[in-house]
């Protein structure tokens, strides 16, 4: 696996110090937010699922796909790299479009 934080920090040019990984389980989206995500996301599964033909039936579509989280210490953007085999999309949400959890705990 490659070293995503190395790689978005070279793709949004900025310093990986500036990344900051947060889990998914820690985010709330605003609504319309998380429908533009969820939506790349099924773009990108049925992108992913067109190459992927045994005969004439399709592989199973996995339940979720891998994605690594983090926000951005001068913008508070958050940043999301998902991938589903050698496809890969990343996902900039601007910071009114999410925030921490109110209700996790902080240990």
């Amino acid at each position: 696996m490659i070293n995503v934080k190395r790689r978005l920090s070279e793709w949004l040019n900025l310093e990986q110090k500036n990344l900051n990984e947060i889990s998914l389980e820690d985010i709330e989206f605003m609504e319309v937010e998380e429908q533009k995500v969820n939506q790349e996301v099924a773009e990108l599964l049925s992108f992913s699922n067109r190459g992927n033909r045994c005969g004439n039936k399709d592989v199973p579509q996995a339940d979720s796909i891998p994605c690594k989280s983090f926000w951005v210490e001068n913008t508070r953007d958050l940043v999301l790299y998902v991938w589903n085999g050698d496809q890969s999309k990343t996902i900039i949400v601007p910071q009114n479009g999410w925030t921490i959890r109110d209700d996790i705990t902080v240990h």
